[in-house]
């Protein structure tokens, strides 16, 4: 097993939540998804890994670098962020946005080259939004607006992506768009994804591990026909839930 994200000892406290995780390992271009109920901690672990809060040196290391040394343009060059929604001030061009996520590479004076376009259009491509070049980003609709983002993300070119709920509030057939570019994302092009989720019908789907949390601690890790337990389901959502297997797939009934 290839390691790409070790978490050690993690310890963040707010208020009332405290989150602690002796010990986490995400495995090399493989698609994790991190599930729980409300409150479990998930967000603010992305957001962990993410550098987005702060953490003790010593507990998050990418490829056995630890992450508190990196710079942030380091650590923006090795995995990239795609929050549950995004409101632009600025009434950026699609394009525009999407080369945001070349910032990591161009100096403090200089401006994305004709390469760094060709990456934006590229992934513009890959989420299926050819024609969305030139559009308004604000004016896009919500599901649109979140397929741009993991286009602003690939054309990050990061070998790690982190997908905090992206199919939040979407309509069937973009969560199934969403959903399957990450899957295309770890096949086609060997990315590391973790992606945060609540249709655990989705999360047995998609992803090669699940991890559990609850009350800001990992309940439960695995691939998802080893671990995925009606007795663990209602222990978590203390609900009862039935898993039932139909054509291959899971589905899980409340």
């Amino acid at each position: 097993m290839v390691v790409s994200i070790r978490v050690r000892n993690l310890v963040f406290r707010r208020k009332d939540f405290l989150l602690r995780i002796p010990k986490l390992d995400f495995e090399e271009a493989r698609l994790t998804a991190i599930v729980g109920p409300n409150g479990a901690g998930k967000t603010t672990l992305l957001k962990c890994l993410a550098g987005l809060l702060p953490f003790g040196p010593g507990t998050l290391f990418l490829n056995d670098k630890n992450l508190a040394f990196l710079s942030a343009a380091e650590r923006a060059r090795r995995m990239s962020f795609v929050p549950q929604e995004h409101s632009s001030a600025f009434n950026y061009s699609v394009l525009d946005f999407i080369l945001m996520g070349r910032a990591p590479y161009l100096g403090i004076f200089s401006v994305p080259s004709e390469k760094d376009a060709a990456r934006a259009v590229e992934a513009l491509a890959f989420v299926g939004l050819p024609a969305a070049l030139e559009r308004p980003y604000i004016q896009l609709s919500s599901g649109e607006r979140r397929l741009i983002l993991i286009a602003r993300a690939l054309a990050q070119n990061t070998d790690i992506l982190i997908l905090d709920e992206p199919t939040t509030f979407l309509d069937p057939r973009h969560e199934t768009e969403v959903m399957n570019l990450a899957r295309q994302m770890v096949v086609e092009h060997g990315k590391t994804v973790l992606v945060t989720l609540h249709n655990l019908d989705m999360a047995a789907r998609y992803a090669d591990t699940l991890v559990f949390l609850k009350n800001g601690a990992v309940a439960a890790q695995g691939r998802p026909a080893d671990i995925l337990t009606e007795d663990l389901l209602l222990d978590l959502y203390e609900i009862p839930m039935h898993i039932i297997e139909h054509q291959g797939r899971v589905f899980i009934v409340k």
